[in-house]
């Protein structure tokens, strides 16, 4: 099945803006985004396996094997130029995906935007194990209202904790190779409520591109991909 959702179709956009959804989340995440940009921007949502239209399939716990396949098929898709919009745990894989689609200098890529995710030199592994169902309902307890409503269902458990465990799976064994950068301009956004994502942290990214770089705050928490602001919108737009 494709890897790709289009809620919109815009035929005569000039960007085509691929989106990679947080830990548990799918493609659906980013109609809203899709909605509220210009026109001249194609929101275009990744879907990993496991989950939502795809959950028939077995998900990925390899950040680096899902990086890989998705880089792949991105290479397969005619169109406008590829901008790239992660956010969390969706930040880091879209950031692996940029470096893989040219690993030099210009990029192909427009512009990488990470949001609500530590540099990669900064990710510190928990010591937790996600497949354990215990402590994947502990994280999820204290994560966002779908990771919790999904908890405190066990028919919505039963489908989103398969998934969810291989995210944090693939997050928990995520490791930077020292020196990786990507070679298009990055931008990094904070939400001014995201405790542990804040504007200090996201502008730490500066050190992994030989791009351009600019860090940016928007209100909201550290879901406030969720919700997009005028202020996401206006920042992605004169970004790219």
């Amino acid at each position: 099945m494709s890897w790709f959702r289009t809620f919109i179709e815009r035929p005569e956009a000039r960007v085509r803006l691929v989106c990679f959804p947080y830990a548990g989340g799918g493609a659906g995440l980013y109609r809203a985004l899709a909605q509220q940009l210009t026109p001249g921007i194609e929101v275009v949502a990744v879907q990993y396996p496991g989950r939502q239209d795809r959950r028939a399939e077995a998900p990925i716990d390899d950040l680096e094997v899902l990086a890989d396949r998705i880089a792949d098929e991105l290479t397969t898709i005619d169109g406008p130029p590829v901008a790239l919009f992660g956010h969390s745990l969706g930040a880091t894989v879209g950031f692996e995906v940029a470096r893989r689609m040219r690993p030099r200098f210009p990029s192909p890529v427009l512009r990488l935007f990470v949001s609500a995710r530590k540099a990669p030199a900064d990710h510190r592994p928990s010591g937790r194990d996600f497949r354990d169902d215990a402590v994947l309902r502990a994280w999820a307890q204290r994560a966002g209202d779908a990771a919790r409503q999904a908890e405190a269902d066990p028919d919505l458990w039963q489908l989103a904790a398969p998934s969810l465990a291989a995210d944090l799976t693939m997050s928990e064994t995520y490791a930077a190779r020292p020196g990786t950068k990507a070679t298009c301009p990055v931008t990094a956004i904070a939400g001014s409520a995201d405790r542990g994502c804040g504007i200090e942290e996201m502008g730490r990214w500066a050190a992994h591109t030989i791009g351009g770089f600019e860090v940016e705050e928007v209100k909201g928490d550290h879901y406030f991909i969720d919700d997009p602001t005028t202020e996401l919108c206006r920042i992605i737009e004169e970004a790219v």
